[in-house]
């Protein structure tokens, strides 16, 4: 019987094996990740069009929404019922730069679940009465949405930093989907949705056979026009300091939001701006939550995070308080972001943070799902798929006088706007 715990530590590397990368006929990228003893397989699809690229609010949202409600063959009924059959599942996801459409199924009915994704991705069919129903559900869940004081305060945080008419500033009002039509959504599809604009990551059991069969489905995405997209809008003009206050009668609480535009994964102060913004708010221990929660008892969580496009990113601190201690909260944040800036993280605490960071990089990779999910983030930030090491490597060295110029360089609560709603 043991009668001390064994020993703990960080591995001095990471061990990491990237996926095995193939160029298909059409030119799509086929990023296949062997992993797990299961016989069970994941396959995303994943193009350049997310919301940043759409020409009207909501048109992207609802084409991905609609591309599993019926194709050029099947029904949506039919297409739910054929992966049901075959004990398969299907998702979808949407972000300001890309979408993302995933299959899960058994190997030995991969072709199958194959045939329905390919349907899905290259020729939906968008109904009418299939758009019309999703505009009435999705419209009255908006209104929903906007009377809560958290949805509203996360919508105007990105508007003030980007500016409302940035794409990754913009906000949808519920009366834009009376102006959603069919056709909108298929000229979308079209332009979007193309081999250009694709990639594709396996991951779970996928040896050369699978492999070789998911790059037969997707082989004949069509190219789409070679024309390049439009840049981004320059951002406005940061107003360092400002305070937002929108009213919201009846609420019990005041939602906080307060941040600032940074920089993406791939700026070489990312990985230091993370290590800060976990000891600021990252875990359950953080200096905002032994503050505002344990301390000050202004609130039940707060958080702060680093939201990540792909070309641009900021830092996001969160909380809803109670109604009469909205002020004091955001004092007691502009309190915590002058300490890092004023004072050196003591040697204990950088040490459970960067424990913490590093174990949390280590869970990214635990298992053919995390995998598949960490190969994705790299891709769409166009990172080598090295770069999860390169990022454990830079924690594990970080160190105090790094991380308080970088506090002091991008963390003044001087420069943050802050929205209070309630």
């Amino acid at each position: 019987m043991r009668t001390f715990p064994p020993p703990t530590g960080l591995p001095e590397q990471l061990r990491y094996v990237p996926p095995t990368a193939t160029v298909l006929s059409n030119g799509v990228a086929l990023h296949a990740i062997c992993a797990g003893p299961q016989e069970v397989v994941r396959v995303s699809v994943i193009f350049a069009a997310g919301s940043r690229f759409q020409p009207q609010r909501l048109v992207a949202s609802a084409t991905v929404a609609l591309m599993s409600e019926g194709t050029a063959q099947r029904s949506g009924a039919q297409l739910a019922e054929q992966l049901d059959f075959y004990g398969a599942t299907y998702e979808h996801h949407l972000d300001k730069d890309y979408a993302m459409l995933t299959v899960y199924a058994l190997t030995r009915y991969l072709p199958q679940a194959l045939e329905v994704l390919r349907e899905m991705a290259l020729s939906p069919s968008f109904p009418e009465g299939e758009l019309r129903t999703y505009c009435a559900k999705r419209k009255q869940q908006l209104r929903i949405d906007k009377e809560r004081v958290a949805y509203v305060a996360r919508e105007r945080l990105q508007a003030e930093l980007y500016g409302a008419a940035h794409p990754y500033g913009a906000y949808a009002e519920p009366e834009d989907y009376d102006s959603l039509r069919r056709e909108m959504l298929q000229e979308f599809h079209r332009r979007h949705f193309t081999g250009e604009r694709c990639f594709v990551v396996a991951a779970g059991g996928v040896g050369e056979r699978e492999a070789a069969l998911i790059g037969r489905y997707f082989e004949d995405i069509p190219q789409g026009s070679a024309a390049t997209e439009p840049p981004l809008p320059a951002l406005p003009q940061p107003q360092e300091g400002r305070t937002v206050a929108i009213a919201k009668e009846g609420a019990l609480q005041s939602a906080l939001r307060v941040g600032k535009v940074l920089f993406g994964r791939s700026h070489p102060d990312f990985a230091g701006v993370h290590v800060l913004s976990v000891v600021l708010g990252g875990y359950f221990g953080s200096r905002l939550m032994r503050n505002i929660r344990e301390d000050k008892g202004y609130t039940y969580g707060i958080f702060a995070s680093l939201v990540n496009f792909r070309q641009a990113g900021h830092l996001a601190i969160s909380a809803e308080v109670g109604q009469p201690f909205g002020r004091a909260a955001l004092g007691e944040i502009r309190q915590e972001l002058q300490r890092l800036c004023d004072e050196k993280i003591s040697e204990d605490e950088l040490r459970l943070v960067k424990n913490y960071l590093c174990g949390e990089i280590m869970r990214s990779l635990d298992g053919p799902w995390a995998l598949a999910e960490t190969a994705i983030e790299d891709l769409q930030a166009n990172l080598p798929q090295s770069y999860v090491c390169t990022l454990f490597d830079a924690v594990r060295s970080a160190t105090a006088e790094q991380l308080q110029g970088l506090a002091q360089k991008y963390l003044l609560p001087e420069s943050m706007t802050s929205i209070v709603v309630g």
